[in-house]
């Protein structure tokens, strides 16, 4: 029975999650939009989906990181903790900040490597959301979650970081996701190419051909300048969102099985310089 309590613990911390999110959020696209009248309470049916999403996927995550983590441990410790002890040795703030870059870079190309043709299929469920906003951060398909976040998690830990340093970051990244998803006008002005913006991340979701296959970057936009997939052109905002097909499935249980179905494939990252 310890696990029914362990799940309800998680369910009604994902809730107060999400009453918190949701109060401050329609505060500031109130005074601060995006795109004026695009809130996710305004598609129903869309949204519904996502706050499966948000019940779903932690669930599920938990387990696969237990999995996962185990399994790593297994094959290349023998089951011992890495011996690397020098990284936990250091300050817990230190682990944190290395365990954000490290990731940041790990998920920049994950991401890049998710919009080409084979792997695309399972993240356009991540860009299936017409209306965009900060609900929309929890939409995965969980093939995507895996190879993504999961293993950006348990590759530090393997690597030697702590599991608290991963453990204290996991509040930060679910609230910088949800900022980055929020209809806020918000461009972060001189830092756009330090830290990620909502309008950096919109345009990363905008069908605009233009905004396509840019701006991969979870956390540190400078990955996209370096490698030629910034797009954040000064006094323009996105305003269409969506994977590009118009039929694609809206309910959660038709978006786990959609990628095994076959969809068209996207086009090639563009190859581009514009900063």
């Amino acid at each position: 029975m310890e696990w029914l309590v362990e799940i309800g613990d998680l369910c009604l911390q994902t809730l107060g999650w999400l009453v918190g999110l949701a109060i401050v959020f329609a505060i500031l696209a109130r005074f601060m939009p995006c795109n004026r009248g695009m809130y996710w309470w305004t598609d129903p049916r869309g949204a519904v989906t996502d706050l499966l999403y948000w019940f779903v996927m932690p669930l599920l995550l938990r387990v696969c990181r237990t999995v996962v983590l185990g399994v790593a441990l297994a094959i290349l410790f023998g089951g011992e903790p890495p011996g690397f002890r020098e990284l936990t040795a250091l300050p817990l703030w230190v682990q944190c900040i290395l365990v954000l870059l490290i990731q940041d870079v790990y998920l920049y190309w994950m991401h890049r490597l998710f919009h080409s043709h084979w792997l695309w299929a399972f993240h356009a469920v991540h860009h299936s959301s017409r209306v965009l906003d900060w609900v929309s951060a929890a939409r995965f398909h969980l093939v995507n979650n895996l190879l993504s976040f999961v293993v950006a998690d348990v590759g530090v830990m393997l690597l030697g970081f702590s599991p608290e340093s991963v453990i204290v970051m996991t509040p930060f990244n679910l609230i910088y996701s949800a900022m980055v998803h929020a209809n806020l006008n918000w461009t972060f002005g001189p830092l756009r190419f330090v830290f990620a913006s909502p309008v950096f991340h919109r345009w990363h979701h905008a069908v605009e051909e233009k905004g396509m296959n840019r701006n991969f970057a979870p956390t540190f936009p400078i990955l996209d300048v370096i490698f030629g997939t910034f797009h954040m052109p000064a006094g323009e905002l996105p305003h269409d969102f969506g994977n590009g097909e118009r039929d694609y499935p809206e309910d959660f249980v038709s978006q786990f099985f959609q990628p095994f179905l076959g969809r068209p494939e996207p086009e090639s990252p563009p190859e581009s310089n514009e900063v």
